[in-house]
């Protein structure tokens, strides 16, 4: 190849590297696959890179019109005498170039499916945006009638979870509890979800949750809030049965055990883009935390726990994010 000091790529490694590429297009070709976009990506790079290959070797400034025979890299009389009439029309060089030639078209279609593709998606991310936005306005406006505003939350799927925490260390001054006292109850030194058997916990006698009305909210996290929800849900099957099922099981009592399970086991990963979901443990959260939880929405106001005293407020946002539901704390003006 042309390096640094201006040396060109000679035929014969030309040739070499021409037949490699044209090799891994087929391959490519052949390959059977449901990824197509990612299959027309590599054939779209495989065809820049036989572009750049072909531009290098023909890449003779001042002396455009030499071929082959004229170049002092073709190596000796014997090579030469190799590169004869009958190679260049039918041998392995034409084929490349004819196949080069088809790949050509095919990948230049692929290509501008794939730039069509990426304007749709812009142009589907601008509307989003612009609805976030607008749905955003609609819910300041609604809350400065009632002297509040939003508070934002990080949208890293914890939003639900670090909303409410936010709400306690903005209102809980007093507290009877600790971390220790959580870590005595779960009669562990330390906390974390990745080595938690929730089925450990499954009995109403093995948990208590009367702490967690007066524990200090600084030493509560999400992992302990979304390990107290899954607990509670498992413990409270006959409150949320009717909002856990699968309407694909052949049998109700089946599917709803199927659905419970996934439930349960899935408090501890983000999962904030199901809306009927993250009302399941608001819920939770609120008999949990003996506290009145609502939720304002640009639809509607709801609230959950209407029997407790003290009120956590919070924001749902459909549009907010391209990834899905955002909920944000909500302070006072």
């Amino acid at each position: 190849m042309r390096g640094e000091e201006g040396e060109r790529i000679s035929y014969h490694e030309y040739k070499q590297k021409l037949k490699k590429i044209t090799e891994e297009i087929k391959k490519e070709k052949k390959k059977k696959t449901i990824h197509k976009n990612k299959q027309n990506e590599n054939l779209i790079k495989l065809e820049e890179e036989l572009n750049r290959l072909n531009a290098l070797y023909n890449n003779d400034e001042g002396c455009k019109g030499d071929n082959i025979f004229n170049r002092n890299e073709a190596g000796n009389d014997g090579d030469r005498d190799n590169v004869d009439e009958g190679i260049i029309s039918n041998g392995p060089f034409t084929e490349n170039l004819y196949l080069y030639s088809e790949i050509s078209k095919k990948t230049l279609k692929n290509r501008k499916k794939m730039q069509k593709r990426e304007m749709e998606e812009e142009k589907n991310d601008r509307t989003k945006n612009k609805e976030g936005e607008r749905e955003y306005i609609s819910l300041v406006e609604m809350l400065k009638k009632t002297n509040k505003t939003i508070y934002s939350i990080a949208a890293d799927g914890n939003c639900l979870y670090e909303s409410i925490l936010h709400q306690l260390r903005q209102k809980i001054i007093n507290y009877k509890y600790d971390k220790n006292h959580f870590f005595h109850l779960m009669n562990e030194d330390e906390f974390s979800l990745d080595t938690i058997d929730l089925k450990k916990y499954e009995n109403k006698k093995n948990f208590d949750f009367a702490i967690f009305q007066d524990m200090n909210p600084h030493d509560l996290t999400c992992e302990i809030l979304r390990f107290l929800t899954s607990v509670y849900i498992l413990q409270n099957k006959d409150l949320f049965v009717h909002f856990i099922y699968d309407e694909e099981g052949d049998n109700a009592h089946v599917g709803r055990r199927k659905t419970y399970k996934g439930i349960t086991s899935g408090c501890n990963v983000p999962c904030y883009r199901n809306k009927e979901r993250s009302e399941i443990e608001i819920t939770a959260l609120s008999n949990i935390l003996q506290k009145k939880i609502t939720v304002y929405d640009v639809n509607m106001t709801i609230s959950y726990g209407e029997n407790y005293a003290e009120e956590l407020f919070i924001c749902f946002h459909h549009k907010l994010y391209a990834l899905g539901k955002h909920y944000n704390s909500v302070v006072d003006l």
